[in-house]
């Protein structure tokens, strides 16, 4: 097994620490062990049972991880703790499965990848002879990079188009930049002593996955390039943030806001395409709905119905059904069975 060395700390960098490292594996339980520390805690399985092998050449810059990997033999992941974070994948040969916790399975489709919410993902195959290129990327930083280009607060996690293909476009951007990264920071190549011009290829790479990839937020994006939201529509959604659990009228957003009712109902209106209290009953239905996915064990509908603002358990379950395509209870019985 052989490591590359690792960077110095660039101060300009913002305090991230960028580093490479390359691995050649043929023992299956040093390549758990590795893939378990610097990835997520997972099981390494083999569709080969006479013969291993895994190679990989990663580099981390913050919350996001470039990474060229291949197996000859073939690789089986199983996912014990699902990390916070999203990942694209793309087999330049072979062919790669994910199963998740939901019970559903998806292949990458030929000439593309797919991209899947790591904490939904149970498992993924990776057939002999496979070699793979993925970026991945943390949550946390996602979501704060929505933000930055949406001034819309993300409180549920993204949905993306799981599948994309790579004859063109973005996504063949996003991992000309990433092989760029690697190959940058072998050895003594140029990227290895200049950690901010690796940091602002990370934030292309962020900003192409957020603004080119079909997601559920990318409405506000369309929204944000014609119209810039108006400061008092931001300090009202700011204000319901801040407050969700607490009982809001009209009228406290718009003093939080300092502006009128009236003004404040016409803003929603024209950049958000709502009201104020549909946009306050979105983001409890969002909560509700992220409360449900991971409440502890004897936790009812009810309960978080109540939590959220909702007094009326029947008109809940029915904006619940409108809004997600399922019942509540639906959501609280698949999660307890994941």
């Amino acid at each position: 097994m052989k490591e590359e060395p690792k960077p110095k700390k660039d101060p300009a960098a913002s305090g991230e620490r960028p580093h490479a490292i390359s691995m050649n594996f043929d023992d299956l339980e040093e390549a758990q062990a590795f893939l378990s520390e610097n990835c997520m805690p997972l099981r390494v399985g083999r569709p080969d049972p006479a013969r291993f092998d895994f190679q990989t050449m990663a580099v981390q810059c913050g919350g996001v991880r470039f990474s060229n990997s291949a197996s000859r033999s073939g690789l089986r992941l199983f996912i014990d703790q699902p990390a916070d974070g999203y990942g694209m994948s793309f087999p330049s040969s072979g062919s790669l499965s994910v199963g998740t916790h939901a019970g559903r399975s998806t292949t990458s489709p030929t000439n593309g990848g797919l991209i899947l919410d790591s904490l939904t993902a149970e498992s993924a195959v990776f057939s002999p002879g496979s070699a793979w290129r993925r970026i991945a990327l943390d949550g946390g930083e996602l979501h704060r990079h929505v933000t930055l280009l949406t001034d819309q607060p993300v409180h549920r996690r993204l949905t993306f188009t799981p599948h994309f293909d790579m004859g063109g476009g973005a996504a063949c951007l996003m991992f000309e930049i990433s092989q760029a990264i690697i190959d940058g920071m072998r050895g003594t190549a140029p990227l290895a002593s200049a950690p901010s011009a690796l940091v602002s290829l990370k934030e292309a790479v962020l900003s192409l996955f957020v603004e080119a990839m079909p997601h559920d937020y990318s409405e506000y994006l369309d929204r944000r390039a014609t119209l810039p939201t108006p400061r008092h529509v931001r300090r009202a959604i700011e204000f319901m943030h801040a407050n969700l659990l607490r009982p809001l009228r009209l009228e406290d957003i718009a003093m939080a806001s300092q502006t009128s009712a009236r003004s404040l109902q016409m803003a929603f209106r024209q950049f958000r395409g709502t009201t104020p209290m549909d946009y306050l009953r979105r983001l409890r239905l969002d909560g509700a709905r992220n409360e449900l996915i991971r409440c502890p064990p004897g936790t009812s509908v009810g309960d978080v119905a109540y939590r959220w603002g909702f007094a009326h358990h029947g008109m809940f379950a029915s904006r619940y059904a409108k809004l997600f395509g399922e019942s509540p209870s639906t959501t609280l019985r698949r999660h307890r069975k994941d």
